[in-house]
């Protein structure tokens, strides 16, 4: 992650940030220089061993919501960089997160998409999404982001076979 959000020029190797403050307008632009180096290191292609196009797009858009927020003045700069660090390390499997984790909440900033609450579903592991989109649906009727899915959490736990043949099973 860090090397995403290296402030340095874009063509040096990324390293730590000796630098943190500048305020709003700082922060705001090295998290664009974070977004376009990630845009330039991560390919779109599905056989990357980077990352999957779905995580590629989700982690975009979290950079995307965060630049806003701070250029709009939506909470504190410092707050939003550290849960948009938080939920793009989960995307990207670099920091693994409970179903009860802060990322998939709303806070500054919209919650991730349950695919990445452990067990994480790897996109690679449901190429049709039959798992992921059974788990939002779970996870939508027991009043997800506002509650904690406690009940699609133990129905989860509790499935037998492959997420792949969940097609079949009733989803009303």
């Amino acid at each position: 992650m860090s090397e995403f959000l290296h402030s340095g020029p874009l063509d040096i190797p990324a390293s730590t940030p000796s630098d943190v403050g500048g305020g709003a307008p700082r922060l705001s632009s090295r998290l664009s220089d974070s977004r376009l180096r990630f845009i330039k290191k991560v390919p779109i292609d599905p056989r990357s061993d980077l990352c999957s196009p779905r995580d590629r797009r989700a982690a975009l858009a979290v950079y995307d919501e965060a630049i806003e927020n701070i250029k709009n003045g939506k909470g504190h700069h410092i707050d939003v960089e550290t849960e948009a660090e938080a939920k793009i390390e989960t995307i990207l499997g670099i920091r693994s997160a409970a179903p009860s984790h802060l990322v998939f909440q709303k806070n500054l900033l919209l919650p991730i998409d349950p695919t990445y609450a452990e067990p994480r579903i790897e996109a690679s592991d449901d190429t049709l999404g039959y798992h992921a989109s059974w788990r939002l649906h779970e996870w939508r009727q027991d009043g997800w982001p506002a509650l904690i899915p406690g009940r699609a959490i133990e129905k989860e736990k509790t499935m037998k076979g492959d997420p792949g043949t969940w097609r079949e099973r009733d989803w009303s």
